[in-house]
């Protein structure tokens, strides 16, 4: 009974520790509402202007969380019931993809907007992207944990080499990855 209840403890547990992971991932919607109500703030100046700035990566990155979160509850399901996966390593690298890149080109059109107003020297939204930024990241350690990815094809060299040097485990995760995937 006592090996029972153990038994059972440890899949609370394990189930838990995917909510906390789930909520993490859905944790960008959150941050996309931050997103819109730069818009709406007082600090814009030119609220059709900070719309068409955040609106793309608030579109893409609200598409590639549904995936995201999709795929981690294949994950959970699958080891708790311990039933063939159904997780798609292609939608978790291009859902991951589609997010730093919607990063990048955020990055680009702030760029494009300072160069226009002649010295700004930053974006209302620039404080959330940062954390959205660093949420991705936490993120792409999720799926590390269950699923080799491929860094390569999620994010430009200078970001993984930026991420490598912000998390040290990264590094030890892909090690691990390529030691189990020799070991196949």
């Amino acid at each position: 009974m006592a090996a029972a209840r153990k038994k059972d403890s440890s899949k609370t547990t394990s189930m838990e520790e995917f909510e906390a992971k789930y909520q993490e991932i859905t944790s960008l919607y959150d941050y996309a509402e931050e997103l819109v109500s730069t818009v709406e703030s007082d600090f814009a100046s030119d609220p059709a202007k900070q719309l068409e700035i955040v609106e793309p990566l608030i579109n893409d990155m609200s598409d590639a969380t549904d995936e995201l979160a999709k795929q981690l509850l294949f994950i959970a399901e699958t080891r708790k019931y311990k039933t063939p996966s159904k997780v798609n390593k292609v939608h978790i690298e291009a859902s991951l993809r589609k997010i730093f890149a919607a990063l990048n080109d955020y990055h680009a059109r702030v760029r494009d907007n300072t160069k226009k107003a002649h010295g700004a020297i930053m974006n209302i939204a620039d404080v959330i992207v940062k954390k959205i930024t660093q949420q991705v990241e936490q993120i792409v350690m999720i799926f590390l944990e269950f699923v080799h990815i491929s860094l390569h094809n999620i994010m430009d060299k200078p970001a993984l080499e930026a991420l490598k040097v912000r998390d040290p485990r990264i590094v030890a995760l892909m090690m691990h990855q390529q030691a189990m995937q020799q070991q196949q």
